[in-house]
Order: structure tokens, then sequence, then C-alpha cells
């Protein structure tokens, strides 16, 4: 797991960062407590994990996701900060 702070430049966001650092977006507005979109010159704390990140498609659940890679529901629940996946989330397996 790689830990470094990291300064927002111009057109950065919270998805551009999270496919850049390969974070899912969820965790990355966690660990800043962004409640407002990316500005230049913020200072962003960046916690990348080894992993591969997976884009929630329709019709998936936790449990469908957990069995298609081996990893239970409640850490992958738990891993990216959520309480359910719903279409469209990139989370981190």
């Amino acid at each position: 797991m790689k830990k470094f702070f990291y300064r927002a430049e111009k057109g950065d966001t919270v998805f551009s960062l999270s496919n850049r650092f390969s974070i899912p977006a969820t965790k990355l507005i966690t660990l800043n407590r962004l409640v407002k979109e990316i500005e230049e010159g913020d200072l962003l704390y960046i916690e990348s994990v080894d992993g591969c990140l997976y884009k929630v498609k329709p019709f998936d659940t936790a449990k469908s996701v957990s069995e298609k890679f081996c990893v239970s529901e409640q850490k992958i629940l738990k891993e990216n900060g959520v309480d359910y996946l719903f279409y469209g989330l990139t989370i981190k397996i």
C-alpha cells in the first residue's frame, strides 16, 4: 500500500485521480473529507492499494462480485466505504 500526499493540478477531478492512482472514488472522498469538487492547489491524501478496479455492472450484487473474485462480501463493502453496490460504481477488489 502506498500512502502519500498529492497537490491537485488544474483539471484534476475525483474521478481522474481515482483512475490515476487506482483508488475508488468513494475512498478518495472519504479519506479527504471532500464535500465539493477538487480545486487546483488542494493537498490530498492518497492511499493507493494493491489490487484491481472493477466497474459494477447492471444486476451485480456484493454477493455476485464476491463470488466472481473469491473475496468476502463484507471485505468488498468495507474496503470501498459503501453499504451496497450500484451500477456504474468503480470498486477496488
